[in-house]
């Protein structure tokens, strides 16, 4: 069982909240990966992001995308709620047979979106003959 003594309900209430925003469900990157016969499609959500805070990598089929923010704020304006200061936040994502190549990528209108296209399967499998 759970029990709260003496405890504030605007406390409560602010707990609650940065549990949910910054636990579970916040600092999250919202993303759509499409594929098709050629390509993979990511499209990310980045609203208010410069290009020069997003890191895009990609090693052994992973594509990582990392989103760091820095907001300044005045320390002589008096804050009821200050949430924005530091954000990092990153997603990896594999791509199978990705040509790591032809990998694009653009901002537009707090939008990212990167294309890769992807290499002609391999056939891999070997029979083997018996001596």
């Amino acid at each position: 069982m759970f029990y709260l003594n003496n405890c504030d309900v605007k406390d409560l209430n602010k707990e609650v909240d940065n549990f949910f925003r910054n636990g579970f469900f916040g600092n999250n990157i919202k993303a759509d990966l499409e594929e098709n016969d050629k390509n993979y499609l990511l499209t990310i959500d980045a609203p208010g992001v410069d290009k020069k805070n997003i890191k895009i990598s990609f090693d052994e089929g992973y594509l990582t995308v990392s989103i760091n923010s820095k907001y300044e704020h005045d320390n002589k304006k008096k804050y009821i709620v200050k949430e924005r200061g530091f954000s990092e936040v990153s997603r990896s994502f594999y791509l199978e047979n990705a040509d790591e190549n032809t990998i694009k990528a653009k901002l537009n209108d707090g939008v990212l979106t990167v294309e890769v296209a992807k290499m002609p399967k391999v056939e891999t499998k070997k029979i083997i003959s018996i001596e």
